[in-house]
């Protein structure tokens, strides 16, 4: 897993999403137009890795910080010891999911309105 993550990340560092068309694109705002709370992803890490941040900032602000979390919940996967520490246990606790999703849902309702 860490192998592919470290893959996509060198292909995005090295690619650019906003000139080569065989990037994936958003299905949801392809077919509707619409926003997804995660609009913007790829485009997102790609400037990060650039150190372009407030491109970054304005593609997805929620998303830009919710990276920690996602961080911290992919540092779960990869490392029991971790998981299974204070921290760990916090961020896979089922009300601290459910309202990560729900905050990610609301944002996706917000930024369409």
């Amino acid at each position: 897993m860490l192998g592919t993550v470290a893959v996509l990340l060198l292909v995005l560092l090295l690619g650019n999403p906003y000139s080569e068309a065989w990037w994936l694109k958003c299905p949801l705002h392809t077919l509707t137009g619409w926003q997804c709370p995660l609009c913007g992803m790829q485009r997102q890490l790609h400037a990060l890795m650039h150190f372009q941040w407030a491109e970054a900032w304005q593609l997805n602000p929620v998303l830009l910080l919710s990276y920690p979390y996602l961080f911290l919940l992919l540092l779960g996967q990869l490392s029991p010891r971790f998981r299974a520490s204070r921290l760990g246990e916090w961020c896979y606790k089922n009300s601290v999911l459910f309202t990560f999703i729900a905050v990610l849902l609301l944002w996706g309702i917000i930024r369409n309105i």
